[in-house]
């Protein structure tokens, strides 16, 4: 209901043209009469007219003819936007019914002035209406009542559809009321002896309405089922345990995670990928017993969360120990430069003294006599020549510097990296969205199959380089970390599942967490714990400075002409633990529901060994001495690991595998947001009371619903759920195809 405020620049109706030729009523003009005398008082002054001739509306059934009206007392009646549509005129002392100007359009006599936040009763009478009134002078309720009775039912219905409608019909008249306004935005109170009656007797609105026997029934939510509630939350996660890592890196990740107010699993992620990658193919671990399946230690791992929970410093943090490494390995590289191009500087000063050395050795062995003494054999100058050569070789084995890690880089650039760096080099994006979007684009599938082929790491590589040649990449292994905020990883997701390339590089990120969120505290002002900083350094250079004698020694089985690098293999009391989890994997691989989650679980069966074996290095160089094959203690960390990820797996996989739920619940956390309000003051249409489209719903343009699948997911759930009502409206224009509306319960009002 619009008030008389708001509509100051309301369309002129046919009534209005006659208003100013009517002078007010005065109590003299009412002769007496009670009903108008109560009217009077109860309306602004000057609310009533003094009809001194015929009305001949300009609109409605008597248009253009002259109404007997002369000497009548006329009150302007309002619709729903409080445009003054008729006139009753009342004939003083007079019992019949009065005389309305116009009845083809719906509207009312407000007794007192029309507010928005005021309950709006009609009723079918004058008497009825002056007498409630009265009894609501002090209360937040206007009355309005309806031109003649037979209108109160187009009446009730008009002003529903802007505000809700309170009507008072006797306990006789329920069921006739309930199929009248089946639907409509009416509220019917019924009291035992009748609402009106009790008020008679004096009564208060508030008792009549805190009877036991009054009933008060809406009949908008009656036409509705009831809403059932859409709870998508996301699946529970598991936390890292203090048993789950050795002690310098569990030490060194939970003094980060607290000084930053971080989940534990923000930093111990990246921390372990980084430090696999370091092992690289220095070593493998053969899980069997005698297979030679081989697993490289390298892992490719994500941390998810919002924008602003600390991804990027989490990771930061975790990398610190391998950017060490990269100074370190800089500064040797710095140093190795300054040497070779001080033995570059003395080969090129002996060059020529050797060049002039083997020219005069040549021409004596050419020209020397039999008996000569101390004759140049054919041997002593190609010993001279061999020397030269490799003294010039020397000049060609320029120091190229180690890499660890590398950040945006193209295919080629890495593959150049790769073939000097022979142990695999870590990728590390601090937005992995960039990242696997450039493996998606059009003609990067030679990009993406490098990458893919790169995650096992136990193989090699050839890169082709326009104009410059191929290089061969003996140990093509890559390791990548990064972070990922959650809406883009759904749209990522969603797209590899409508088929737009689901060849497993997503279930390659088996180190990937999406942990509860840590509650905003007061900032942290913690030291950094210098003892687990110092030992987590160390244990990086350790690992880095692996070789085949020193894994030999901890217990790994030599290199031979069928396998080029260490390994390990389970001990006697991790074997067959192993051979158990590993079995009911693939078990449980079979059992899952999606093909996703079956793809991501098996890929745990490298995952596991590779933990295993990084954790059983940590302990070997810990301890610093020979352990033998990988420990039942790595591996129980390893298997927890898993079962850890897999939650984590889980709920990455909940915005796909319980996609039509995740959307229902974001159009219907957006709905109740308009029921609270009362309705969308963006949108032009009423969506609680007109309904609205599937396009006006895709214009809003909101996050998680901007497509159409998405969008028509999310309103047959709803529909499901009770929350909308679907109908086929009939085009106003001719020839229009029907227009498809969405209704919303508004029963939903129970949610708030």
């Amino acid at each position: 209901m619009t008030t008389t405020q708001q509509n100051a620049h309301a369309t002129n109706t046919g009534v209005t043209t006659v208003l100013g030729d009517h002078s007010p009523a005065t109590e003299q003009t009412l002769q007496g009469d009670k009903l108008l005398t109560d009217i009077y008082h109860l309306l602004e002054p000057n609310s009533l007219l003094d009809i001194q001739h015929e009305i001949a509306p300009t609109t409605g059934e008597h248009a253009g003819v002259k109404q007997q009206t002369t000497g009548t007392v006329g009150v302007i009646l309002h619709n729903r936007v409080i445009e003054a549509i008729s006139i009753v005129c009342f004939t003083p002392n007079d019992s019949s019914l009065p005389f309305v100007t116009d009845t083809s359009q719906s509207c009312a006599l407000f007794l007192g002035t029309p507010k928005n936040d005021y309950e709006l009763v009609i009723v079918d009478n004058y008497q009825d209406g002056v007498m409630l009134a009265k009894h609501f002078a002090h209360e937040k309720i206007i009355v309005a009542v309806s031109p003649t009775p037979y209108l109160f039912l187009d009446t009730v219905k008009h002003f529903a559809h802007d505000t809700q409608v309170t009507i008072f019909p006797s306990i006789e008249h329920k069921d006739k009321v309930k199929k009248q306004f089946a639907g409509c935005n009416v509220k019917v109170v019924i009291a035992p002896l009748g609402v009106i009656t009790h008020l008679e007797c004096g009564k208060s609105y508030a008792e009549i309405l805190s009877f036991d026997d009054t009933q008060i029934i809406d009949l908008e939510l009656a036409d509705w089922a009831k809403p059932k509630p859409i709870n998508h939350t996301l699946p529970p996660v598991t936390s890292i345990t203090k048993n789950m890592l050795p002690e310098p890196l569990y030490n060194y990740a939970m003094n980060s995670a607290e000084r930053l107010n971080v989940s534990l699993e923000f930093v111990a992620v990246p921390l372990l990928v980084a430090l696999g990658s370091v092992v690289g193919t220095k070593v493998a671990i053969m899980p069997k017993r005698y297979d030679d399946w081989d697993i490289v230690p390298n892992l490719w791992g994500a941390v998810i969360g919002q924008p602003s929970s600390k991804k990027s410093p989490s990771i930061a943090a975790a990398m610190k120990p391998i950017d060490n490494l990269a100074s370190k390995a800089r500064a040797a590289h710095e140093l190795a430069k300054q040497e070779y191009e001080t033995q570059k500087l003395i080969n090129d000063s002996k060059a020529k003294a050797d060049d002039d050395a083997l020219k005069k050795m040549a021409k004596q062995l050419a020209t020397q006599a039999d008996d000569t003494d101390n004759p140049i054999t054919p041997d002593d100058l190609h010993q001279k020549a061999a020397a030269i050569a490799e003294s010039k070789a020397q000049d060609n084995n320029v120091p190229t510097p180690r890499r660890h890690m590398v950040g945006d880089i193209t295919m080629e650039k890495l593959g150049e990296i790769e073939n000097e760096n022979n142990n695999g080099v870590l990728q590390f994006r601090d937005e992995l969205s960039g990242f696997l979007a450039s493996l998606d684009k059009e003609g990067e599938q030679e990009k993406r199959a490098f990458y893919l082929e790169g995650f096992n790491g136990t193989g090699s590589a050839m890169v082709d380089r326009i104009g410059r040649g191929s290089l061969f990449i003996e140990n093509h292994c890559l390791s990548v970390i990064g972070g990922l905020q959650p809406d883009k990883l759904e749209m990522y997701l969603e797209k590899t599942m409508r088929g737009l390339g689901n060849d497993g590089l997503m279930q390659r990120f088996q180190m990937m967490v999406y942990p509860d969120p840590i509650a905003r505290a007061k900032e942290n002002d913690i030291a950094v714990d210098k003892d687990s900083r110092n030992a987590v350094y160390a244990l990086f250079e350790s690992m880095d400075n692996l070789y085949t004698d020193s894994l030999v020694s901890y217990g790994a089985h030599e290199p031979n002409e069928y396998y080029k690098r260490p390994y390990f293999r389970f001990d006697s009391n991790a074997y067959p633990v192993f051979m158990d989890w590993y079995n009911n994997l693939q078990n449980k691989a079979d059992e899952a529901e999606h093909d996703v989650i079956t793809q991501h679980l098996l890929k745990y069966g490298r995952l596991i060994p590779a933990l295993a074996l990084i954790f059983h290095l940590v302990d070997c160089i810990e301890i610093g001495r020979r352990l033998g094959g990988v420990s039942l203690d790595a591996l129980k960390a390893a298997i927890a690991w898993g079962d850890m990820l897999e939650s984590h797996m889980l709920r990455v996989y909940s915005c796909i595998t319980d996609n039509s739920h995740l959307k229902a619940s974001l159009l219907s956390n957006k709905i109740l947001e308009m029921v609270k309000k009362g309705g969308d003051k963006t949108d032009k249409t009423n969506w609680l009371s007109y309904g609205f489209t599937a396009r006006s719903l895709k214009r809003k343009n909101w996050k998680g619903l901007n497509d159409d699948n998405a969008i028509q997911t999310a309103l047959d759930v709803l529909i499901e759920y009770d929350w909308l009502n679907y109908k086929q409206v009939e085009s106003t224009g001719q020839g229009g195809r029907p227009t498809e509306r969405y209704f919303i319960n508004p029963n939903l009002k129970t949610f708030i």
